[in-house]
């Protein structure tokens, strides 16, 4: 099927005038809606800056597809898209009818354009994420994670859903579970945003026993029906993957862009505090760089269709600036720096709104675009719209249809050396279900696999072996042993992967700790100390103490970007209940942050209900507003305190909130205007992404300024306010900014910089 049109040359030219002043007129800047117009699938590639040497195809577009939220392929490299129909906008969704749907496309003729396709099922009535494996569907549906059986593989669900996991919140649609992904350990991932709170458990598990979340990135196990938080923090993460060494990384909104995710990290969060306030200092982005603010989708680019050079280099979207771009991941310690690859392909489109990317089977690069003018997604302006297009290399070779369902164990072995890491990582869930289903022909499969291990020449080659053997059960029972004594491969990633998996069920046995005791003690390599540094928080308390102390004695990770921080993460539950060998340990090491932490810990009094802040909140706050209102005070602050906003749209400053709905939260400071100068105040403020308060600027009691801050007003991620106070000159002023309530959703006022300037 042909989606698009022919274009007359005078059309064309118009079209790109137009586009050229729109997208000149919004390039750089940060904006939550356009007046943009509605341009058809073929005028919308045509508009597209198409790097030299590559083409774009429309997949599929409107009529054949309409509100796509999340999309993905299966193990015959057909894509599976969930169309969203019930949304409204962040706050509501239609309740009352089921509108939403998942079909099934596919390109038979690999020209980047689908040919047919199928309804799986139009029963649902919200949905945000998908995977396909283990005979059937995960879906995201929030309240629920469900799974829709479809064991014979006719693309009809066998029955109802079985509802997997309950308690997902959806406070705001935009943010709840989503960007699903099979791990290379055999579970799926997925990410949550902010400014939905869940409560998560299996049906009927009672409320003290979930486990909540509220950012972060969460896993599934399909076969052990296990679920757990993998790391804590973020903002509202619409991307994740594992590069060639199985490193996790997120693409995020508002908050700084790019972040290498470590199990059991706690990373910078938006706007609200730690659920954990004894955190003091979390993982910060790895970026170098800055871009505007919203991104959405993150793939590794590892196939071989595009030129090497995009090898492992991550593929994202940028909503804001409507482009996909790329980041290149540079090692430093036990980490990355986040270096800006290209800005790959500028669409010049305002509607043009980048959710999800994946790789394909044939190394294209697919990207879904939810497309609307409202990109931040509070309201729907072009209803039933969206596309998948494909980024393909002109010229390259159409390859041969996949059916990797239909392949014997061992040619799903060979998979795992294919150029391509879609086929691998597709034939790596083939070989977890056939073993889950009792299918599998173990002792074949594992001397396949560890003959591939042995002939490996590179740690990805290597570990392509190694998780595929994890995941087909080849280290269980008897052969533990064999993933034991990986712990001492000459290869780092070998040895730290052979770390996390040890841990999977948090209780490794004595050789298996003395052997860490080892490692943390002798191990040269950074990366294979913050794998050891990341399972102590899977460990009991009482087997953490001597890998933590050892690990505490290398000052090279003092200014390591994850394993300080990850010490303190083990360390910090033992502190109330060990407080002399928690001292003890942290001061034997040569970590400052780790006994700074011990130290400040230990005199930390309980938390007060009413603010979330320890005792000792007043110097802190005031130090915090020092750095961006010097000068001024603050009064009445209600929830969550004055939290230092390390990045938040592109920007720093700190965030207040009004004590109750009749009682704003207020900055005030009395200061003497001068008689012979002109004086302004300058006011940079901001909002909440789904709510909104009242700005009040007053000046000895009379109100100079008073507006509603939201995205409806405020055109730009930031308001800059200049007030002429020179009607005062020569005289004493109280000013008073007031963070006020509006509707009571979401009053957080945002405060870049509050100054004087005198001219």
């Amino acid at each position: 099927m042909n989606t698009g049109f022919p274009i007359s040359p005078f059309r064309l030219v118009c079209l790109f005038l137009c586009l050229a002043s729109l997208a000149s007129a919004q390039r750089g800047k940060q904006h939550n809606k356009s007046d943009a117009p509605f341009l058809k699938p073929a005028e919308a590639v045509a508009a597209m800056d198409v790097p030299e040497g590559f083409e774009v195809s429309i997949y599929a577009a409107e009529p054949d597809i309409g509100e796509p939220i999340a999309f993905t392929f299966d193990n015959r490299g057909r894509v599976w898209v969930v169309e969203n129909y019930n949304y409204v906008n962040r706050k509501n969704h239609n309740e009352d009818q089921i509108l939403s749907r998942i079909q099934i496309f596919e390109d038979t003729d690999g020209d980047g354009v689908f040919d047919t396709k199928k309804l799986f099922t139009d029963q649902i009535k919200f949905a945000s994420g998908i995977a396909v494996g283990f005979g059937g569907v995960y879906l995201g549906s929030p309240p629920d994670l469900l799974f829709i059986p479809d064991a014979d593989g006719d693309d009809v669900a066998d029955g109802k859903p079985e509802v997997l996991l309950d308690g997902w919140g959806i406070q705001d649609r935009h943010e709840t579970l989503n960007s699903f992904i099979w791990g290379p350990d055999g579970w799926l991932y997925g990410c949550q945003g902010v400014f939905t709170q869940s409560l998560v458990g299996k049906p009927g598990t009672p409320k003290e026993d979930r486990t909540f979340i509220d950012a972060g990135i969460w896993r599934f196990h399909p076969v052990r029906k296990e679920f757990e938080i993998f790391a804590l923090g973020l903002s509202n993460p619409w991307g994740f993957d594992f590069n060639d060494v199985g490193h996790g990384f997120a693409t995020c909104c508002v908050i700084p862009h790019l972040f290498h995710v470590v199990q059991g990290g706690i990373y910078h969060k938006q706007s609200k505090p730690h659920v954990n306030p004894y955190v003091y200092d979390d993982i910060k982005t790895i970026r170098d760089h800055t871009h505007l603010s919203a991104h959405g989708g993150a793939r590794f680019y590892l196939a071989d269709t595009f030129p090497e050079k995009y090898r492992d280099q991550l593929f994202m979207c940028n909503i804001h600036e409507h482009a996909v771009l790329t980041d290149v991941m540079v090692p430093k310690g036990s980490s990355y720096i986040g270096q800006h690859g290209e800005d790959f392909m500028p669409t010049n489109d305002l509607a043009w709104v980048g959710f999800s990317v994946e790789i394909g089977p044939d190394g294209g690069v697919y990207i879904l675009d939810w497309h609307d003018t409202d990109i931040c997604g509070n309201s729907v302006n072009f209803p039933d719209s969206g596309r998948i297009y494909r980024i393909m290399p002109k010229g390259a070779k159409k390859m041969d249809r996949p059916n990797l369902g239909k392949l014997s164990d061992l040619e799903l072995v060979a998979m795992q050396s294919h150029a391509n890491d879609w086929y691998v990582r597709q034939a790596r869930v083939e070989l977890q279900a056939r073993l889950a289903a009792g299918r599998l022909d173990q002792k074949a499969v594992y001397a396949a696999l560890e003959e591939q291990f042995t002939n490996a020449v590179t740690s990805p080659k290597r570990l392509r072996a190694l998780w595929a053997m994890h995941v087909a059960g080849g280290y269980l029972g008897d052969r533990k042993d064999a993933l034991v004594a990986l712990l001492s491969h000459d290869d780092a990633h070998i040895r730290a992967w052979s770390v996390q998996l040890l841990t999977e069920d948090k209780k490794p046995g004595d050789d298996v700790l003395a052997k860490f005791l080892e490692m943390a003690t002798n191990d040269k390599s950074p990366t294979v100390r913050m794998y050891l540094a990341s399972a102590l928080g899977r460990l009991p308390v009482a087997q953490r103490w001597a890998v933590l102390g050892a690990l505490a004695q290398h000052e090279e990770d003092i200014n390591d970007s994850n394993i300080p921080r990850l010490l303190w993460f083990a360390l910090e539950p033992a502190v109330p209940q060990f407080p002399d060998k928690a001292l003890q340990t942290a001061l034997a090491g040569k970590i400052p942050f780790l006994q700074e932490s011990v130290a400040r810990r230990m005199v930390s009094g309980s938390l007060s209900e009413s603010d979330g802040q320890g005792a000792d909140h007043s110097a802190q706050w005031k130090r915090i507003i020092d750095e961006y209102a010097p000068g001024f005070e603050a009064f009445n602050v209600g929830k969550g305190g004055v939290i230092k906003l390390q990045e938040f749209r592109n920007g720093q400053g700190f965030q207040t909130h009004p004590k109750d709905k009749n009682t704003p939260c207020s900055l005030q400071r009395t200061v003497k205007i001068p008689a012979d100068q002109k004086t302004t105040l300058k006011v940079r403020a901001s909002y909440h992404p789904h709510g909104d308060w009242q700005l009040r600027i007053l000046a000895n009691g009379e109100v100079l300024h008073d507006q509603i801050v939201n995205y409806q007003n405020v055109k730009s991620e930031w308001l800059d306010l200049e007030i002429d106070l020179s009607k005062f000159a020569g005289k004493p002023v109280k000013l008073i900014l007031e963070n006020k309530a509006n509707d009571w959703k979401n009053e957080f006022g945002y405060w870049g910089r509050i100054q004087m300037v005198h001219e």
